[in-house]
């Protein structure tokens, strides 16, 4: 494993502003659907068979439409073409830890958490190949973190605690960024039969 910091790579882009976020919306959810399954596909290797890989994407991995109303998922864009989804990701006041619309029912609780005493969730991050390795997926990381802290107007806001359902692939770097393993791992059973370890990991904003 390199010793370069994400953090330092997300700051660094920060600061050049060429690339910007916006809301996601429902008109984008053909593009987020293609563009997390390049990223799975590319990224993915090494951490998830080809046969996990067909059996998740698109039935565990993919854009929750929730999300997109709640208006808590993001796209990392260009400064000069909105169209074009670098990296993508969000946060959530539900109950739901991850999966997309096809996700089996079991995970699917929109329930809303109390930031008092629950975590909000860090969600379905993917980077496009042709941007990965740049901190642009850590920049989205900070950027839902300091969102889900924050909270907007009809949002329920002011976590300081979070919680994610990490893909193996990055797993790692959530570590480097300060998220610990809580020791739970599921297992989710996909319609081929296959299935698809995800790591469950918790950080608290501040330290």
């Amino acid at each position: 494993m390199s010793d370069h910091d994400p953090i330092a790579d997300a700051k660094a882009q920060e600061a050049t502003h060429n690339f910007v976020f916006r809301n996601a919306t429902p008109e984008d959810i053909p593009a987020l659907k293609k563009m997390i399954e390049e990223s799975l596909r590319a990224l993915g290797k090494g951490y998830y068979t080809q046969a996990e890989l067909d059996g998740s994407i698109g039935y565990l991995f993919g854009p929750d439409s929730v999300l997109i109303q709640d208006q808590t998922y993001y796209i990392l864009h260009p400064l000069n073409s909105a169209r074009t989804i670098c990296a993508c990701g969000g946060w959530s006041f539900r109950q739901t830890l991850y999966g997309g619309d096809s996700a089996p029912s079991p995970l699917r609780m929109p329930a809303k958490r109390d930031p008092a005493v629950d975590r909000a969730s860090i969600r379905a991050i993917f980077t496009h190949p042709d941007y990965s390795r740049r901190g642009l997926g850590t920049m989205v990381m900070r950027y839902c973190e300091a969102a889900a802290r924050a909270g907007k107007v009809g949002e329920v806001g002011g976590f300081a605690r979070l919680e994610m359902g990490a893909t193996l692939s990055g797993v790692a770097l959530y570590e480097r960024c300060g998220y610990v393993r809580s020791g739970r791992e599921d297992v989710v059973r996909c319609p081929n039969g296959e299935g698809i370890r995800v790591v469950h990991m918790v950080k608290n904003l501040g330290e």
